[in-house]
């Protein structure tokens, strides 16, 4: 798997868009990369979710290192995250340390994305008859 995210800066916010999933396979290089940033005055990291589908505890682990070794005390907002991965993150208590917004244009590429990713990953096929139509 490739690293599956993008890091950029805009003064003092940091935006992190994820991808798919962060797991085991991606986080440790993501750690690496948010590492670049320590000591930096990083007032705000945004996690872009509108992709995101899976979360493990290796992708946990980066968010509470944001939370305890990127600039200080920064505020992290996640943006469009799907409904498990707020139950995820509220399991483990942090969702009293990040706020959840969500981008209203990014939420219906993301719902659209997922539509077709689940369209061609399982044999649906959907058709429309009219009252009265036999097969």
């Amino acid at each position: 798997m490739e690293n599956d995210f993008i890091v950029s800066i805009k003064g003092t916010t940091l935006t992190i868009e994820l991808g798919k999933e962060l797991a085991t396979a991606n986080s440790p290089a993501l750690t690496e990369e948010l590492s670049k940033y320590r000591g930096q005055d990083i007032t705000k990291v945004v996690f872009d979710a509108s992709r995101l589908q899976i979360l493990s505890s290796s992708g946990i682990r980066v968010i509470f290192f944001v939370n305890q070794r990127i600039g200080h005390n920064p505020e992290i907002v996640f943006v469009n995250c799907a409904k498990e991965i707020y139950e995820s993150l509220e399991f483990v208590g942090l969702t009293k340390t990040i706020t959840f917004e969500e981008n209203k244009s990014k939420l219906i590429l993301r719902q659209k994305k997922v539509l077709e990713d689940y369209a061609a990953n399982n044999d649906v096929v959907c058709y429309q008859m009219k009252l009265g139509q036999e097969d």
